[in-house]
């Protein structure tokens, strides 16, 4: 059973997932955008063509990362601003995918496979506080 991209996360794990988010990006600035799918055929293309049409990050930092989640094939692919690259290096997103994603979205819990990959995503940044605090 196939699961609809807006059904496939509670509404108790969207909240978690927008404070996850928020947090992270008012202790580093680092923007994260998680975008859920049905299908997609060339998932590298679709990743960055969307990471730079919506603008993920903060300009002039290059500080966003996206998580597309391919539901249909159960396929994450994790996009990185260049001001990230050396934070999270293609190695250590192929991990969080493998490692912490996969094994939940094998089950279908798509939920719980983007909430421990975005967790585990700001494990990685945080210790590089990016940009400065927001003062206020």
């Amino acid at each position: 059973m196939e699961r609809h991209p807006h059904r496939a996360l509670s509404h108790p794990e969207k909240t978690r997932l927008r404070h996850l988010v928020e947090d992270l990006e008012r202790e580093t600035g680092v923007e994260i955008a998680v975008l859920l799918v049905p299908h997609v055929d060339d998932v590298e293309g679709f990743a960055t063509a969307y990471f730079n049409h919506i603008g993920v990050g903060k300009r002039g930092h290059d500080n966003g990362i996206l998580v597309l989640v391919v539901m249909d094939r159960r396929l994450v692919r994790i996009e990185v601003g260049r001001g990230l690259a050396t934070v999270v290096p293609p190695d250590a997103a192929r991990r969080v995918i493998a490692d912490v994603m996969a094994p939940h979205l094998r089950e279908g819990r798509y939920g719980e496979a983007v909430l421990r990959g975005v967790e585990a995503l700001r494990h990685l940044v945080r210790p590089a506080r990016v940009l400065p605090p927001a003062s206020g």
